[in-house]
């Protein structure tokens, strides 16, 4: 379901609008602007990081949009000033978005175990420089992880030293006492009995 718009209707500036999109996201904020002919609603609302003096700006396609109410129509008199726009700031999260988006796309290796992307993605979350060099992990040019992603398999790698190998091999041990410890629950649930069978009387 999506919003009809007449040719005439239209978002005064200034004005409290509620918006739900059709993924059931309820967006609520003061109009900054308003486009007839794409149908875009730019929307002001408090920010999402609580920060003061802070707002988050949406641009929202009215085409994905199941239901906008005005909830309070704009003030009569001059509109409000646009508020200032931080150009460097926007080009800095921009930047870094596209560098995050890029990590995540890099850190999805080829051809590899699932087991080999655990590790992997367990070293990710705590070392920025780890990337997959064909089906082996390098992690800061320094270790060297090789398939099947063992202990055994970590390795110094070019200018590495032992220190950056024992940092690296606690990382993956931990991560595999967690895959066993999670192994041993899922074991023990599925070898105990049901409650509907423990409660079952034996048969005469």
């Amino acid at each position: 379901m999506k919003v009809d718009m007449a040719e005439s209707e239209y978002f005064s500036i200034g004005s409290i609008v509620s918006c739900e999109t059709c993924y059931n996201q309820k967006i609520q904020g003061e109009v900054l602007a308003f486009d007839l002919g794409t149908k875009t609603l730019v929307i002001k609302s408090a920010p999402s990081n609580k920060e003061r003096n802070q707002h988050d700006v949406r641009l929202v396609n009215l085409s994905f949009v199941s239901d906008v109410k005005i909830i309070e129509e704009a003030p009569e008199g001059p509109l409000p000033p646009l508020p200032s726009i931080n150009i460097a700031k926007i080009n800095s999260r921009l930047k870094h978005n596209l560098e995050q988006k890029r990590r995540l796309v890099n850190s999805i290796g080829v051809g590899v175990t699932q087991e080999g992307q655990k590790v992997f993605n367990a070293i990710f979350k705590t070392i920025n420089e780890v990337r997959w060099e064909g089906k082996d992990i390098v992690v800061m040019d320094e270790v060297l992880i090789k398939p099947p992603y063992g202990l055994d398999d970590c390795h110094i790698d070019k200018n590495g030293n032992t220190r950056a190998l024992e940092h690296v091999r606690k990382i993956v041990q931990k991560h595999l006492a967690e895959v066993e410890s999670q192994r041993n629950n899922d074991l023990r649930k599925s070898m105990s009995p049901s409650p509907a069978s423990s409660s079952a009387s034996p048969s005469s």
